[in-house]
C-alpha cells in the first residue's frame, strides 16, 4: 500500500492523497450525521415538553373548573 519514496520531497503520492481525502470524506460525512441525530433527538425532547406543558395546563383547568 505505502510506497517507498526515492526523493523525499517529491510531494504527495496518490495512495497518500487518496488516504488523506477518505479521512476528510469519513470527518465530514460523521460530523453530518451527528449534526442530524443531535437535531433528530432536539426534536423528540421539543416535542416532549410541549405535551407535558399542555398537559399540565389541562390538569391546572379541569383543577379550577372543580374549585
Amino acid at each position: 500500500m505505502w510506497q517507498q519514496r526515492l526523493k523525499p520531497h517529491e510531494g504527495w503520492l496518490l495512495p497518500d492523497a487518496l488516504l488523506a481525502l477518505s479521512i476528510v470524506a469519513l470527518t465530514v460525512i460523521l460530523a453530518q450525521q451527528m449534526i442530524l441525530t443531535t437535531q433528530r433527538l432536539e426534536r423528540v425532547r421539543e416535542r416532549e415538553l410541549r405535551l407535558a406543558r399542555v398537559a399540565h395546563d389541562r390538569a391546572l383547568v379541569a383543577s379550577l373548573k372543580r374549585s
